[in-house]
């Protein structure tokens, strides 16, 4: 009987410590994911994930194969890409580069998206905005059958967890906060109503259901709200006529957020122009970070840093920039090369450690590059790349570090010179 008992205590003290162990993994685990932020006595913001340094070195991730367009109800989201119906996805593994140029996909040439993105140095992608049929979301996403066919499904988050796990890459997890429309419920006609209370509600379903998907998985690194909203009328988001009622919303949702998920930062993700931040320090203290989409031009960002620090000091990424690689003037990926260093190094110089003299404000966490690949749908036929202008009078379907190459293979990934460039700044020695 005594010998029992010693024997209930001893595997007793096995479970108990067994369970301590656990708990302790779960709490350096979380320690490990921990995003926050921090500013220096001398005003300089830095990013830190699991108490290290971290600096944003990313790209804008959203790959549509070749014939497919939003504005015909045919774009699909790449998450579900499988067309050959062999269990694994199409452009994160099965990518290929045409290394003997042969123009054939022979045998050791497939490479995968993922892959080519570890190997470049990214260790961030963007996302504008993931799917989601958490009940918190209601029936929002069946407005439309291009809404649908995009969003009103699962995301792929064992794909994600791979991402992460496998190549070293983080997410920027992002909702459009009725950017074209997407989440909010509104006609396309009369686009986002941020004064409509029935607008507004379904873009909190839709920023909730988001949270509560990804909050507590390994590969988030921040949640932002809106794609350049403030300046975006041609996705009929009428932010930039009611910059109060978006800022009030933006304040609420990241209140929301915050009360959701302690472990990661808000940001909001704003066109070049700076005069919403007024409306966001009145309505919108909590907002972590802010994002510029931003295109000044081969030498940065200019007074873009001084502006923020001085209306709202936070930390900022560049949550776009780029330059096509076709114009006017011809094929340009030589200058589209020079363009993305040169705001690239005004990135890093606006950094804690970057320039220490002249005008660096010492804000800057990191960027993201557009686009990863070229978009055929932009300008005109979706089966066809376009040489003709679009928004901003650039030839938008060009903007790639990787191009489709011109023999319609949605697969295929051709370097170009800006992808070399940033794998000899971005890989860690």
């Amino acid at each position: 009987m005594k010998r029992r008992f010693v024997l209930i205590l001893f595997f007793c003290g096995i479970f108990i410590s067994m369970f301590d162990l656990c708990v302790a993994k779960n709490q350096l685990d979380a320690q490990l994911d921990k995003v926050s932020l921090i500013k220096h006595s001398d005003g300089d913001w830095e990013l830190f994930v699991g108490g290290k340094p971290y600096f944003i070195k990313g790209v804008l991730y959203a790959p549509v194969k070749i014939g497919e367009d939003p504005g015909n109800a045919t774009m699909r989201d790449w998450m579900l890409y499988d067309d050959d119906n062999d269990g694994i996805n199409d452009v994160a593994f099965q990518t290929w580069v045409d290394v003997n140029g042969n123009g054939k996909n022979d045998a050791g040439e497939e490479i995968g998206d993922f892959q080519l993105m570890k190997e470049m140095g990214v260790n961030t992608v963007r996302f504008y905005h993931l799917p989601s049929v958490n009940n918190a979301a209601g029936d929002i996403y069946k407005a439309s059958a291009s809404t649908a066919l995009q969003y009103d499904h699962a995301p792929n988050k064992e794909l994600l967890r791979r991402l992460y796990n496998d190549y070293g890459i983080r997410v920027l997890v992002g909702n459009f906060v009725g950017s074209w429309t997407i989440g909010s419920g509104a006609d396309w006609a009369g686009g986002t109503d941020y004064t409509n209370p029935i607008h507004r509600e379904n873009i909190k379903k839709s920023v909730k259901a988001m949270v509560l998907d990804h909050k507590d998985e390994p590969y988030v690194l921040m949640w932002v709200l809106g794609n350049e909203n403030n300046i975006a009328s041609w996705s009929n988001c009428n932010a930039k006529d009611q910059p109060e009622a978006y800022a009030t919303l933006i304040g609420e949702l990241t209140r929301m957020i915050k009360e959701l998920d302690t472990d990661h930062p808000v940001a909001v993700c704003e066109g070049d122009n700076q005069d919403m931040l007024k409306f966001y320090a009145r309505h919108a203290k909590e907002i972590d970070v802010l994002a510029y989409n931003s295109y000044r031009g081969a030498f940065g960002f200019g007074t873009l840093w001084k502006s923020v620090k001085e209306a709202f000091d936070r930390p900022v990424f560049i949550s776009e920039f780029g330059k096509p690689a076709s114009g006017p003037d011809g094929y340009l990926e030589e200058k589209q090369m020079h363009h993305v260093k040169g705001n690239w190094e005004d990135v890093v110089a606006n950094s804690h450690g970057g320039a220490s003299e002249g005008e660096a404000i010492r804000s800057s966490i990191g960027g993201i590059v557009f686009d990863w690949l070229d978009r055929w749908y932009m300008v005109g036929n979706p089966t066809e790349q376009d040489k003709k202008k679009n928004f901003g009078g650039v030839y938008e379907e060009w903007f790639g570090i990787l191009a489709m190459g011109q023999n319609a293979d949605s697969l295929k990934r051709e370097k170009r010179k800006v992808y070399d460039y940033l794998k000899g700044v971005w890989v860690e020695e």
